[in-house]
């Protein structure tokens, strides 16, 4: 009830707080985890790990302060770049293989047609 105090008293700015809250209580655990797939695993399950809620609002109040509205949305906005920039990135590695493997398949029909010709 804690959070839902804080979220009607403080906005939703404290549900961002609790949610990287969430985050750091957890921290040592999922740096441990390798891959991506072993990391959405682990995050649909791990809330219900939490179990200190006085822990978690000491992590939320406590060691996040100061937690001023700019500097989320200074971080959010180099994050998103990042984001878009990696995007654009992928976006070119799918062009480039969907390029490849339609000139492959070019290839192979006109081995195709060479060989009932042949």
């Amino acid at each position: 009830f804690k959070i839902w105090d804080s979220f009607l008293y403080e906005g939703p700015k404290v549900i961002f707080r609790f949610a990287l809250a969430l985050f750091k209580y957890k921290e040592e655990e999922i740096l441990k985890l390798q891959d991506s797939t072993s990391i959405f695993k682990y995050l649909r399950s791990f809330t219900r790990t939490v179990l200190d809620a006085r822990k978690l609002m000491g992590i939320a109040f406590r060691d996040l302060n100061p937690f001023p509205l700019r500097q989320i949305r200074n971080r959010r906005a180099f994050h998103l770049e990042k984001v878009r920039l990696e995007l654009l990135e992928l976006e070119a590695m799918r062009e480039d293989f969907l390029r490849e493997r339609g000139t492959d398949l070019e290839k192979r029909d006109l081995i195709s047609e060479d060989e009932e010709d042949g």
